[in-house]
């Protein structure tokens, strides 16, 4: 199966938050979000189309291209050089689990590096394994090569391998309890903060 990677558009949100959605069901994603909340949707459709052109971000979309279907879809992000992380939190939609969204958002914010970043990819569960993550993986990593800059990204541990695959390391991790109606019973939540080295490191 083949994709090409198109320039996400505002008319896409509603199509990646359901994939969103449906790709990630680990503990956090779901002790987070709730999927039948319509201020949550929205919430995550509105996040998508404001920051679709902030400074230093591409967000693409992998498009199947027997069927036009948009098989999953990514946000890379280049930090320029003296950048520093706005580590300010959003206002959390209601019906999401504020209090977990503050504490591990929070705490991941402040870790973050500046580099280029793979602020968030998500692939549609019935293109999984097909492709179209790792061709969108090795956009932004080429992109990092060419500029000779450091990759960064953060994973649940059942992604680790993967990206193990493409070159990144652990670098660092934090482990939360989660526990809460749509996580039931509590569950120690571990993500990882993985680094690629740059080019000329490797």
């Amino acid at each position: 199966m083949s994709f090409e990677l198109k320039p996400l558009e505002i008319s896409d949100a509603p199509t990646c938050v359901a994939i969103y959605f449906a790709a990630f069901q680990n503990a956090h994603s779901l002790g987070c979000w709730p999927r039948d909340v319509l201020a949550v949707r929205e919430w995550w459709e509105n996040m998508i189309r404001d920051e679709l052109h902030e400074p230093g971000s591409q967000w693409l979309k992998a498009v199947a291209n027997e069927s036009g279907d948009i098989a999953g879809y990514c946000k890379w992000r280049k930090y320029e050089a003296g950048h520093e992380a706005d580590t300010s939190l959003p206002q959390w939609p209601e019906g999401s689990d504020k209090r977990l969204a503050d504490e591990t958002f929070g705490d991941w914010a402040n870790k973050h590096p500046q580099l280029m970043d793979l602020e968030m990819v998500a692939t549609d569960p019935k293109f999984q394994g097909k492709g179209a993550g790792s061709q969108m993986m090795r956009w932004g990593l080429e992109r990092a090569d060419n500029e000779n800059l450091e990759a960064y990204l953060e994973a649940s541990p059942d992604a680790v391998t993967l990206y193990e695959r493409f070159g990144f390391r652990e670098a660092g991790r934090t482990d939360t309890w989660i526990e809460n109606e749509r996580v039931k019973p509590g569950t120690l939540y571990r993500n990882l903060f993985m680094i690629r080295p740059a080019k000329s490191t490797i």
